[in-house]
């Protein structure tokens, strides 16, 4: 998992690191990772003010066009933690996304979100959500016209 977390990395100028505050709420930071190769660990620097807290934690990394097309990302769960160097972010899985394995993986990808979300549904004895097709498309011909 290591070499993976380390080579993908370096095809993105930053990442969002995502944790608790002291409320517990959800927290994100924009940041950049460094490498500790030594201890296969993230150092992040965070100023003295930013309200995140140890504990579990996210690193995603995404990039994509100005028109949000060509996406890459890849997501690594881990834990937040302090040292007396700074913060450390020690990972504990590494989770591609799109554009990261191929047209294949992305595919692959589709189908087992798709698996996810049927059996979401069925657990719940929920419906499937009808897309209000007519209206996005509506909203869509609006956005386009020159006034707008």
């Amino acid at each position: 998992m290591w070499p993976e977390i380390v080579s993908n990395l370096a095809k993105f100028p930053s990442a969002v690191l995502s944790g608790t505050d002291a409320q517990g709420y959800p927290f994100s930071i924009r940041c950049i990772p460094e490498v500790d190769q030594a201890r296969q660990v993230l150092r992040i620097s965070l100023s003295g003010d930013v309200p995140i807290q140890p504990g579990a934690a996210g690193l995603l990394c995404h990039s994509h066009d100005e028109l949000l097309w060509n996406l890459k990302s890849f997501l690594v769960r881990g834990r937040l933690e302090q040292d007396d160097r700074g913060w450390v972010f020690r990972p504990e899985k590494f989770i591609p996304g799109g554009g990261m394995q191929g047209p294949l993986g992305d595919m692959k990808a589709m189908i087992r979100t798709r698996g996810i979300a049927n059996r979401y549904l069925k657990k719940r004895r929920l419906p499937r959500p009808k897309v209000p097709w007519d209206e996005i498309k509506a909203l869509r011909a609006e956005a386009k016209r020159p006034d707008f």
